[in-house]
């Protein structure tokens, strides 16, 4: 089993997307948390119910549950992933992770398949930064602009508190992973680009294949970053 937190430090630059698209690579028994403090919105893009979800889990993880309870809070997609939501509204969100995040962290130890959690925005204080530090590894979305390197480099302290983290580029250009890593200090992997036409979407597919892969080895070993 591999758990893999996705999330974001500025902007909106899709991890949500790469998080579901990095589940479905992961096929069946694949469990995908959403546990975005800012609210949820995988039941209304995936034609989902709101309810069963992480608020609810919450309400029985006030004692203690185990990996059955949390394939139960899921819903199964069409695609194979079973996925337990978070509420679009923040404030229900934050609550349930505030309360129900050390045990959902205890009960992912036990569980067989693979774990996708979408932490949403990584900043001080956020409830789910628990969930991120339990993860075999920490993917962190990023543009590639100016604004969203300036971020990385000074949630660098905040970083250093997550599991392995890996810099993910949404775009190749304006600068290269070499030099953002440069810049930020940071493990920059590359880029997995969000091209929308038929090419890039394949392009897309092998770029998570590979990333995949590397968020399954036993321990990713610095290399040359790739531009």
């Amino acid at each position: 089993m591999t758990i893999i937190a996705v999330g974001s430090i500025h902007g909106g630059p899709g991890a949500t997307t790469l998080a579901v698209d990095l589940a479905r690579l992961c096929g069946a028994e694949t469990l995908l948390i959403e546990a975005d403090p800012d609210g949820g919105c995988l039941a209304a893009r995936l034609d989902l119910a709101v309810k069963p979800g992480i608020t609810e889990l919450a309400g029985a993880a006030r004692v203690s549950i185990t990996s059955d309870d949390l394939w139960s809070y899921a819903q199964p997609t069409a695609f194979g992933v079973a996925v337990i939501v978070a509420h679009p509204a923040a404030e229900q969100v934050q609550a349930a992770l505030r309360a129900a995040v050390n045990h959902v962290g205890s009960a992912l130890g036990s569980l067989v398949g693979d774990v996708i959690v979408d932490v949403g925005r990584l900043r001080p204080g956020s409830p789910a930064l628990g969930l991120a530090a339990l993860a075999d590894r920490t993917v962190i979305v990023s543009a590639n602009s100016v604004e969203a390197v300036v971020a990385l480099h000074h949630r660098a302290h905040l970083l250093r508190g997550l599991s392995d983290p890996l810099v993910v580029l949404a775009d190749s250009k304006p600068y290269t992973a070499a030099d953002v890593a440069r810049s930020t200090g940071q493990l920059v992997w590359g880029v997995v680009g969000r091209d929308t036409r038929r090419s890039g979407r394949r392009r897309r597919t092998n770029e998570l294949r590979r990333l995949l892969g590397d968020c399954r080895a036993e321990r990713r070993q610095p290399a040359e970053v790739s531009g």
